[in-house]
């Protein structure tokens, strides 16, 4: 028998509910999941006009009978992200058969037939809600200003201002601010303000994963987020057109009342992998502005702090990025005593942790170090792992501690971790090169160069023996002489190699002298020491002939 017309479309709607809760957008989040499937479901049995905020409170969100919406923002809060998250959806899918609308002002989905409808040539005169207005069943907007957050010396707060979007159509404004067209869905438009919806919700997600950075929700304008606490607010703007993506972002310092950053990100041909390009841009975002140490915002924190004593563990870790850039021998021994005293007060801190066994391993390879205690180092790393699992710093430590410790598959493990939850980090691209990923390392390593000229001299040793092992000398040298600070042996064992293999033995002697100084095990033990650096069976015997041409072993 053949099916009706009414069943096709109903298995059509089934189809397409299954597509759009299995993908990436929603990211398994059970409440939305759930929440959409009971309003297509209603809506299908024709009990859509029965929707309304009590009836999802109880039946969705677990809340007691007698639920008061304008005490309780739950429905409010969900049904706005779910129609962000459809909106996602079809900007990603801009032909689909069937697609779920959620109208603004609605409990009840719309379901279309075929794709969606074209940019209108012309805007439209009636005017359309604030594009964050959620359901309500009252009139007016129900965006209720949050508790301020008071200041802490463990970390700064941030506020996410809701992305704008620019499109040819929306130029035009009304004398009110708001835009003059409907959205039409699937639109250039309509796909645009999705992104903006998707980036300020992903920023959101990624932000409050960054240790000691406080998120500050929903702040609508920066006098809000600075009455409410925050001393740094980010905004942007997307514009996007055929072919095309412009995300525009600015963070400003309410403190000083002054924009302190900006960037503009690009990208071409991003029809069908907005998805991706948007995760690939808040990852961008978020690295640049709030990833320990080197974010923007810590670097501001970091320059208003160091002129006292560290009064918290984050003074401490705001620390790291100087140390790096000098190996200074005095701040070291600080850096030691500060970590040691703060992990007594709070053992569990899982940051203050990860970076405190990367110290003790890099400090080994100072003048200043001692013999690094591996097994405590990968201890603390391993903890600090357990406790923060989600925290790529954590494991891009036990990365660096597994390497230096001779185990490369477990190191490139590790590494592969950080890359999915941190994404293209720096010392996540370092440590995939060493570990044998050499060309994603380095490819990472550049982005980053490209990105901001605040950047440790080390990471240049990562090119040094990348250029090196292609045999490219003369860039390993110029790689080798970048890594600056004299305290660290990679820079004379860099050089060393370099020049023996050019033919320099003088100079290479004289640099190998120099690593000799700084690491004395060298000159019994030049293996050994090259071991540490890399997982490139074949380049550590080329390091270790090297050397011998430099004099040593």
């Amino acid at each position: 028998m053949e099916s009706s017309p009414q069943a096709d479309q109903r298995a059509a709607i089934a189809a397409e509910l299954e597509q759009v809760v299995t993908s990436p957008v929603f990211g398994g989040s059970a409440r939305q999941i759930r929440l959409l499937r009971f309003l297509v479901d209603e809506v299908l049995a024709g009990r859509g006009a029965e929707l309304r905020a009590p009836l999802l409170a109880t039946r969705i969100f677990d809340r007691p009978e007698g639920f008061d919406s304008t005490e309780d923002s739950i429905v409010r809060v969900e049904m706005s992200k779910l129609r962000r998250a459809l909106e996602r959806y079809y900007a990603a899918s801009p032909t689909a058969a069937v697609r779920i609308e959620l109208p603004r002002g609605r409990y009840a989905p719309v379901i279309a037939a075929g794709p969606a409808a074209p940019d209108p040539v012309q805007p439209r005169a009636s005017p359309r809600p604030a594009i964050d207005s959620p359901p309500s069943d009252r009139p007016g907007p129900p965006s209720p200003r949050g508790p301020r957050i008071p200041s802490s010396a463990d970390g700064p707060v941030v506020a996410i201002l809701p992305f704008t979007s620019i499109t040819a159509v929306s130029a035009s404004l009304n004398a009110d601010g708001s835009e003059s067209e409907l959205p039409v869905p699937g639109s250039t438009g309509t796909r645009s303000r999705a992104v903006a919806h998707g980036l300020t919700d992903l920023l959101g997600d990624l932000f409050i994963r960054a240790p000691r950075v406080r998120v500050l929700s929903r702040a609508a304008t920066l006098d809000e987020a600075e009455a409410r606490g925050a001393r740094y607010v980010v905004e942007g703007c997307v514009r996007l057109v055929p072919g095309a993506l412009r995300v525009t972002v600015k963070l400003h310092d309410t403190r000083r009342g002054i924009q302190v950053w900006g960037r503009t990100f690009d990208r071409v041909d991003v029809e069908g992998r907005l998805f991706a390009v948007e995760d690939e841009i808040a990852r961008e975002i978020t690295t640049l502005l709030v990833t320990l140490p080197l974010g923007a915002v810590h670097a501001i924190e970091s320059e208003e702090r160091s002129g006292h004593p560290p009064r918290s563990a984050y003074d401490v870790l705001l620390r790291f990025p100087q140390w790096l850039a000098t190996f200074d021998p005095d701040l070291q021994a600080e850096l030691e005593e500060h970590c040691a005293r703060f992990l007594d007060l709070d053992p569990d801190d899982g940051a203050l942790l990860a970076y405190s066994a990367f110290f003790q391993v890099l400090s080994s390879w100072t003048a200043a170090g001692r013999e690094c205690d591996l097994r405590q180092a990968e201890g603390r790393a391993r903890r600090a792992v357990a406790l923060e699992p989600k925290l790529a710093n954590a494991h891009q430590v036990l990365a660096f501690v597994l390497l230096d410790a001779g185990d490369g598959p477990g190191a490139l493990a590790e590494a592969e971790i950080a890359l999915r939850l941190g994404g293209a980090l720096m010392l996540t691209g370092f440590l995939l090169a060493l570990a044998g990923e050499w060309e994603r390392g380095t490819g990472i390593l550049r982005k980053h160069q490209g990105w901001t000229k605040r950047y440790p001299g080390t990471v240049h040793h990562a090119l040094a023996l990348d250029a090196y092992r292609r045999g490219d000398h003369a860039a390993a040298l110029v790689e080798a002489e970048a890594i600056a600070p004299l305290h660290v042996a990679w820079s004379a064992l860099d050089r060393a190699v370099a020049l023996a293999r050019l033919g320099r033995t003088a100079d290479a002697r004289r640099a190998a002298r120099e690593l000799a100084a700084i690491l004395p095990e060298v000159a019994r033990d030049p293996r050994a020491v090259v071991s540490r650096l890399t997982a490139d069976q074949a380049l550590i015997d080329d390091l270790v002939e090297a050397l011998a041409l430099a004099g040593l072993g």
